[in-house]
């Protein structure tokens, strides 16, 4: 146990050295929208309505496809804290990261006392083992979209939920007693609460009682699964009554039969990227496979068929191998089979697939030491674990490397477009990081290089036209606007937000309040357009309304600092002089300035 104690805390040091410079890293893309634009994460009473309302998740599209109110609320418990100070979001984010990598040294080492001859190896073989395994899970340069990304907690935390299930369950399997079980299905049940991929839970289970049995019968090892299989029913369930189907709202541009022909290349190149992480990329440009006689998916096949009948193979003789390898497999397959999501990969999608990956690399590090170097000497100990030592530092400076690709916008887009110059997103991310910082030029031609490749997209079309309005460019700013209209109906109440403050500047007000109540209408929690029709009843000398209306956008968005300027100032004028300053110490509190 002290033993342990120690190892866990190499740890967490050695996982706080790699990832020490990203606590200060900005928001990014799906961050906006999630958290910074959010309104629901910055009221404490909406707590409840994470879990009765999946349009919580965001606070500028209007239909989702995730019911993840368990996330939100750890968002809301950030904004509580600290507001959008991006250093608490990072530190919770670390924090869910090293227990997750504690659960995978403490779950590969319970489970050597799974087979049916445990005492093979002295007890700090195991350990060395399991902090291997352990290291290499927790400073692997893939975990980084995960770790780095604020909404990458997603997978952090569907990972330790998952993990504290499963080890929960493998304790009650060593001791059976009703609290571990009931702790493990308590975890499962938060774990569906965070990401709809905890649902792979159920199969690693039934595989963990089929591959390790312990002479126990049918029943005594599948009777403990069915309170698991009834959660996960009844999950589904609340997914239909949310969304009407399971089937995944997006817009994966490929068919059916393009992303299952895509998907052993897709396979091929995780395992690619575990084993040697050189070209990380959070939007990579992966080409869609069109026909089975392509040169690159018979390959992967194959090689996939290989690696299968290898590890089918090995497992005859060990079957924790065959177990890690279906862990890999299972908790991969959500993401990557049969439904086409809008990316082919993601790195994220690896964290909890990795733990198998790291585990199984830790039993190959055990199986090296025991038939090639325990007899050979110190000389051949001492180069052996340097060798492990140069691995684990290996991942953990490339982890370092890769967070300050996570700096900022511009960074990580100028990143990403070096590796991805022929798609769409990361020209179009790029021109807004530019457009932010004053660039103005370089960002319109970024933006205009993202409509030449997708023009179709939508958002390139709502970038330019925010860009157009910067340079006061109105007619050009409109005509961008419009050509977005009918491409993603999920920009809408950005759109026409952005349009009615057009129309005020211009003076057109009909049009403009024409256009933001349309904003309003489809998604009654977007703040712009509450702050911006306050700024159009001002203009026509109704206060009352243009306090209505300013009031509803600070209690939806609690840090818009320009609509305490406006009460500021309203306030004063109807006389009620402890509002004004309320509202003043509010602006001076929550301006950027």
């Amino acid at each position: 146990m002290r033993r342990s104690r120690v190892f866990g805390l190499v740890i967490i040091l050695l996982s706080l050295l790699s990832y020490a410079n990203s606590f200060h890293t900005s928001f990014h893309h799906d961050d906006v929208h999630s958290v910074v634009r959010n309104s629901f994460i910055k009221d404490p009473g909406n707590m409840v309505r994470f879990f009765l309302d999946p349009r919580t998740g965001s606070g500028v599209y209007t239909e989702t496809s995730s019911y993840r109110p368990l996330l939100m609320a750890t968002f809301a418990f950030n904004y509580y804290l600290d507001g959008l100070n991006v250093f608490g979001y990072h530190l919770l984010n670390f924090i869910l990261h090293g227990l997750c990598a504690i659960l995978v040294y403490w779950i590969a080492l319970r489970v050597f006392a799974l087979p049916d001859s445990p005492g093979e190896k002295k007890p700090i073989q195991y350990q060395l083992t399991a902090l291997f395994a352990a290291l290499l899970f927790a400073l692997h340069p893939v975990q980084t979209e995960s770790v780095t990304y604020i909404t990458g907690r997603s997978s952090l935390l569907t990972a330790l939920f998952f993990l504290g299930s499963f080890g929960a369950f493998l304790r009650y399997r060593l001791t059976p007693r009703i609290p571990y079980l009931l702790l493990s299905l308590a975890s499962y049940a938060c774990a569906l609460l965070v990401k709809e991929t905890a649902v792979t839970l159920l199969a690693i289970l039934v595989l963990l009682v089929l591959i390790f049995p312990r002479g126990q019968t049918w029943k005594n090892r599948l009777l403990p699964l069915l309170p698991y299989l009834l959660l996960s029913i009844a999950y589904v369930g609340v997914r239909v009554y949310f969304f009407g189907s399971l089937q995944y709202v997006g817009q994966p541009g490929r068919s059916f039969y393009e992303n299952l022909l895509s998907q052993p290349r897709a396979w091929v190149h995780y395992l690619g990227t575990l084993l040697l992480p050189l070209n990380l990329n959070v939007d990579y440009d992966f080409p869609v496979s069109h026909s089975i006689t392509e040169s690159g998916f018979l390959f992967s096949l194959l090689l996939l068929a290989a690696g299968a009948l290898l590890i089918g193979r090995i497992s005859r003789g060990n079957r924790m191998i065959g177990f890690w390898a279906l862990w890999f497999s299972v908790t991969l397959l959500p993401t990557n089979s049969l439904i086409a999501l809008e990316d082919l990969v993601s790195d994220r999608w690896l964290y909890l697939p990795s733990v198998g990956f790291a585990i199984l690399m830790g039993y190959a590090a055990s199986w090296v030491y025991q038939t090639l170097v325990a007899g050979r000497g110190r000389a051949g100990q001492i180069f052996f674990f340097f060798l492990c030592a140069l691995l684990v530092e290996f991942y953990g400076f490339s982890t370092v490397l890769r967070n300050f690709a996570w700096t900022s916008d511009r960074t990580l887009w100028e990143d990403t477009l070096a590796k991805s110059p022929q798609k769409a997103r990361p020209h179009d991310s790029l021109g807004m990081a530019l457009a932010l910082e004053g660039r103005l030029d370089e960002a319109q031609k970024s933006l205009q290089r993202a409509i030449d490749l997708a023009p179709r997209g939508g958002q390139a079309y709502l970038n330019l036209g925010y860009l157009y309005s910067l340079q006061g460019k109105t007619e050009e700013a409109i005509a961008a606007y419009e050509k977005a209209i009918p491409l993603n109906p999920k920009l809408l109440p950005e759109i026409y937000n952005n349009l009615g403050l057009i129309y005020f500047q211009r003076g057109q007000m009909e049009k403009a309040e024409t256009v933001l109540r349309k904003a309003v209408e489809i998604r009654p929690h977007f703040a712009p357009p509450y702050c911006n029709l306050g700024a159009l009843h001002e203009k026509r000398g109704d206060l009352d309304g243009a306090i209505h209306y300013y009031e509803k956008t600070a209690n939806l968005a609690p840090d818009y600092h320009l609509a305490y300027a406006a009460l500021s100032v309203l306030y004063a004028q109807k006389g009620w002089k402890e509002k004004s300053r309320e509202a003043n110490a509010k602006f001076l509190k929550h301006s950027p300035r």
